[in-house]
This record gives structure tokens, sequence and C-alpha cells, in this order.
């Protein structure tokens, strides 16, 4: 006869084990897991009959919290660290919710404030923030050229995360505050699915797919200094190229999106453009999943969803919330966002990017770089 999982978890309070006097009170434990651009968080509901939390049990805002979930027949997966950055009390009955930030989000990093960096590259901006919050940063950032960037009252992850989607990264603070983790956004979408579910694995799901809104191309202009001339680089069926110039008259279709920002460099120009299409794509197909509770779904992996027609593919996890509560158990409930080359069936064939070269005082394609295709089931 098969075991059936018990659910569990690990919860300490400054330092100290307090599951056992905690598990009698606690009606559920929610761990929210962000892929990038908000914080990690830990929401904790308790039952408060006796009184208790609201006297000598009353928690201290600040204090830090460390999770641990999972199930009892095997080793518990680690949240990380939170601190307590907000209490909620009501009644009758006399409830407690308790809400925890990673630590990742302490107040140095959402502090807003105002900078200009100039001359600089996104990989200098992150070393900045890094090393001014005491993180190490970690990740490749190709060397692209950023003539001008203005934090404008925002608190520094605020500003990296709108800096780095401009470019195609995100990142995510973890290690407890230590490391500032930088990642293509583009290769989340190529990793190998760690789970496949079909219908009847799930307690329910439902999708938002955008028909019309998505755009065909992308536009970014870059001024050469050599011709003189503003040169508009789009992104259209997986290729890049030159579309127009200042002095060429050429207009954009009804169908291309237009980035009102210029780039300082070809490649600047390039990356920009094709990371705004690529983000447009993967938020094209988004989609909401629920099922048993299932530790090995943390943001960022991938899963491959069969037997939903036209919206089976390859999906990344944008946010994992695993839940614990009295009454339906340990339960997961997904965010997913299908990548841009992920289709029902198989997935086309695209071009190569295109490679640049000066011709007769003109940016203009010279080579194109092979690109293999890539199958999805």
């Amino acid at each position: 006869m098969e075991t059936l999982n018990t659910p569990a978890f690990e919860l300490n309070y400054n330092g100290r084990n307090i599951t056992r006097e905690l598990s009698q009170y606690a009606t559920s434990i929610t761990y929210t897991d962000n892929l990038s651009g908000e914080a990690d968080g830990l929401d904790i509901e308790l039952e408060d009959t006796d009184g208790r939390w609201l006297n000598s049990w009353y928690p201290e805002k600040g204090a830090e919290l460390s999770y641990r979930f999972g199930y009892l027949q095997h080793a518990l997966i680690s949240a990380g660290r939170f601190d307590i950055d907000e209490l909620e009390l009501s009644g009758p009955p006399s409830v407690v919710r308790i809400r925890a930030l990673a630590a990742g989000a302490q107040k140095a990093l959402r502090t807003r404030k105002g900078k200009d960096y100039e001359d600089t590259t996104l990989a200098d901006i992150a070393g900045q923030i890094a090393k001014s919050n005491n993180m190490t940063l970690v990740g490749k950032i190709e060397p692209l050229q950023i003539d001008r960037a203005t934090q404008y009252k925002e608190g520094d992850l605020a500003f990296l995360h709108r800096i780095a989607r401009q470019y195609g990264y995100a990142f995510k603070v973890t290690e407890n505050s230590t490391r500032l983790v930088f990642w293509k956004s583009a290769d989340l979408h190529q990793q190998k699915p760690v789970r496949r579910f079909a219908p009847s694995d799930l307690s329910g799901w439902s999708f938002t797919d955008k028909v019309s809104d998505v755009p065909a191309g992308v536009e970014v202009s870059h001024h050469n200094a050599k011709s003189k001339k503003l040169v508009v680089y789009g992104i259209k069926d997986g290729e890049t190229a030159v579309v127009g110039s200042s002095t060429s008259g050429k207009s954009s279709s009804a169908d291309t999106v237009k980035i009102t920002r210029r780039a300082p460099t070809a490649a600047s120009a390039e990356v920009q453009a094709k990371a705004a299409l690529d983000q447009r794509l993967i938020e094209r197909t988004t989609g909401n999943i629920n099922l048993i509770g299932d530790p090995a779904l943390a943001a960022g992996v991938t899963i491959e969803l069969a037997g939903f027609g036209q919206l089976s593919g390859i999906y990344t996890i944008s946010k994992a919330v695993h839940s614990i509560s009295r009454g339906e158990g340990y339960t997961t409930t997904l965010e997913i966002k299908r990548g841009a080359a992920s289709k029902g069936t198989k997935g086309a064939k695209t071009k190569g990017l295109a490679i640049y070269g000066m011709k007769n005082g003109k940016v203009e394609v010279v080579d194109h770089s092979a690109a293999k295709a890539k199958k999805h089931g």
C-alpha cells in the first residue's frame, strides 16, 4: 500500500525553533517565490482565541523568521530568511496575520533615491548596486554600453529591474541578501522542464492568450556618428535588420512597436529591440495552475503542459505559491508564462541574428549567424 505524504514545515523565530508551539495556532502558512522584480514573501495566519498573540507572544516588527517546507517523508526545502514587515489583527474570532519579506528586501534596497549613471554598462551598474548593499554579483552580463541611466526616486531594486529588463536581463537577491544573481531572461525558457502536466494532474487552471495585442516587430533607433544618420534597427520574424534611417523616409508597419529611447551603439540597439519583442511575446500567453503541493516547482524553472491543444508547450514559472493549511493541506499555485518560441506542436525554424558592418559609410547587414530550430512537444 502506498504511503501518503504528510505536509510538514519548520519555522524559526530569531534563531529559535517555534514549530511545535506554532502548529496548534497556525491555520495557514504561505510562501511566495517570485522570479524577479518583487521580494519573496511569507504569510502566516494564526488563531488567537486565548489572546496570547495580542500579549506575551506579540511578534516584533523586524524580527527574523526562517522557514522550511515540504513533506515529512522527505528533506524539507529551505525558503530562506524573512524579516517581519507587517502585522494584521482582527476579530472576532481573534486572528493574527504576519507578513514577512525576504531578507533581500532590506530597507537599504527599498529606500528611494536619485542617482545618475553615465558612460557605463549594465554590468557596472549592477556591480555598484551589489557593492553598496554588501552583495556579490553573480552571473554573466554582456558589456553593453549605456550612455546615461537615471535612478529617479526609485529603490535600488526597482531601478535595477527596470534597466535590466530593458536589456533582456532579470535578477534575484538570494542567499539571505548576500548574492545578486543575474541571468538572460530568454535563457530561462530554454531549460529542460522539471515536470510534465496534463489537465487531469491539476485541480484548476486558467489561461490568457493575447490574440491581437502582440506586435510583429520592435524598432530601436541609434545615431551613427560616421554616417551622421539615425539608423533604425528592427526585429521581425526572428531576424534583426536595419529597417530605415533618417533619410530613407521608410515608415514602420502598423504592427511594429517603436521604442522611443535611442541606443548609444548598434549592438545596444539590437539587444534592446530583441529584449522588447521577447518580453511582449513572453507576456502573450500566461496562465495560473493549481495542484497538489510540489516543492520542486520554484520560480524560474520550466514545466511542460500537454493535452491543452494550442496552449500546450513549455512554460516558465514566474511565481510559485506554496501553502500549507488546515483545510487543504499542502497546495501549490503557479503563475506561468509561455516562452516566445514555444507552441503547441513544433517550433518554427528561425533565422540567425544579423551581423553588422560598415559599408560606404553606412551600417548594413553583412551576414547572419547560424541558428538551430528548437522543437517543443
